[in-house]
């Protein structure tokens, strides 16, 4: 469980998002930083009872950095004011599935699946979806999807430019 004090940073970090109060706080950040490390390490280990695939992530294979690339963005605000994790076997940047955590100060989130698929795994998934439609229109049509993820419909159907 995350302590005050890591959302209490991230708090402050907003606020003061400079490199010269930022290195003031350092030892802040590091306590911040370790306390998320150690929230990941709990949500490996669970993990890894649910899938031997993750048995042998560290949390340096789930967790992104703080800094911001800057280098195309109108916000030129140097860090991120939340901390974030993917837990996909293989590591961050292994392409599949994952499982993400991000903590920010009034916007705490989870969730999963595929960020910016590349055309082979995004084949495969609307393969997959059409190989099971009538599973996947079944999960769609729960009234517990639907609450948090709103009813699909012909205006969120996937379209291709010419």
């Amino acid at each position: 469980m995350l302590q005050k004090t890591t959302i209490d940073f991230l708090k402050t970090l907003k606020n003061n998002n400079n490199k010269e109060w930022f290195d003031q706080n350092r030892s802040k950040y590091e306590l911040a930083k370790a306390d998320f490390t150690l929230l990941v390490e709990e949500v490996l280990a669970f993990l890894a009872t649910i899938d031997a695939g993750y048995e042998n992530l560290k949390p340096k294979d789930c967790l992104f950095r703080l800094n911001r690339d800057v280098r195309f963005s109108k916000n030129k605000s140097p860090y991120k004011t939340n901390m974030g994790a993917a837990f996909q076997i293989g590591g961050k940047k292994s392409g599949r599935a994952a499982f993400y955590f991000h903590v920010e100060p009034g916007n705490h989130f989870i969730g999963g699946g595929l960020w910016m698929p590349g055309p082979d795994a995004l084949k495969k998934v609307r393969q997959e979806i059409d190989y099971h439609f009538d599973e996947f229109n079944k999960i769609v049509q729960q009234k517990d999807f639907i609450k948090v993820f709103k009813q699909l419909n012909q205006e969120d159907a996937l379209k291709k430019s010419t």
